[in-house]
């Protein structure tokens, strides 16, 4: 049985126009954008709400120094997609002028640089008991601590009434 065709009608409802659009009416929230176009917050990325806060003139532009980048993220506390927005450079790029590549971790690869290396490759562990990765929470204090063994009368008293 063949499939059902979709309604390509209005398939898009977000679009830059009509992120521009919405800030220049006075919408600078991104979650209020989303109410507004009757999309999840999900439905449209950081990084498209953020060229449209600059375009609509609610951020400046400004030049992509690493003096600039720094500012923004560390005294201002932007986040890196307001920042790639402003600069008219892509996040990997203010990332970079920023100086947090080298610190960045990807798909288990690790870029540091340690005597005159210029790359070291790391695999990530899993499981219990191998490195010292240090968790929080309930579960993983109990997966990283042996458990004691129990005596004698916590072993009677946990049988109860059962003879065997």
């Amino acid at each position: 049985m063949p499939r059902a065709r979709r309604n390509t009608e209005n398939t898009q409802p977000v679009t830059h126009e009509k992120l521009v659009r919405l800030v220049k009416s006075g919408v600078v929230s991104h979650s209020e954008a989303a109410q507004e176009l009757g999309v999840t917050v999900g439905q449209i990325s950081s990084l498209a709400w953020s060229k449209a806060l600059v375009e609509g003139g609610e951020y400046s532009e400004v030049d992509p120094t690493a003096a600039n980048v720094r500012r923004m993220r560390d005294v201002e506390g932007l986040r890196w997609e307001l920042i790639a927005a402003r600069t008219g450079e892509s996040v990997a790029s203010v990332k970079e002028l920023h100086g947090d590549a080298e610190n960045s971790v990807v798909s288990g690869r690790r870029s540091t640089k340690q005597n005159g290396d210029d790359e070291q490759e790391t695999t990530t562990t899993r499981g219990r008991g191998r490195g010292g990765k240090t968790t929080t929470g309930k579960r993983a204090t109990a997966a990283a601590t042996p458990r004691r063994s129990r005596t004698r009368a916590q072993r009677q008293a946990g049988r109860g009434n059962n003879p065997s």
